[in-house]
């Protein structure tokens, strides 16, 4: 249910759902519905999803959803895992190995 996993994902971060709208600037009016089943409207549930670092798929199913296979979301985690400072230069070294080997087939 969301409102749980919304409880569960602002624990991890260490503050409350109230505190989180309030950081947000958004009315903690909703919560009680969000009890009750009910799930915010589409631009709410992006700005949580943004500010507690998760998706909006997860909120509302309880899990990630994508389109991407093995491959690619490996990939992404390597990428995310990578310091900030050193993710420019893994672009240019993947984007030149990506050239040499398509140049290899031609």
């Amino acid at each position: 249910m969301f409102y749980e996993r919304l409880q569960t994902l602002c624990k991890e971060k260490n503050t409350s759902i109230s505190a989180m709208l309030k950081e947000l600037g958004l009315s903690t009016g909703s919560t009680g519905n969000w009890k009750r089943g009910q799930l915010p409207k589409g631009d709410v549930l992006g700005k949580i999803a943004d500010h507690l670092e998760t998706s909006v798929d997860f909120l509302i199913f309880g899990e990630y959803r994508t389109n991407l296979n093995e491959d690619q979301l490996r990939l992404l985690e390597l990428y995310e895992s990578t310091p900030d400072r050193a993710k420019y230069k893994v672009l240019c070294d993947f984007e030149e190995i990506v050239n040499r080997e398509i140049q290899k087939m031609t």
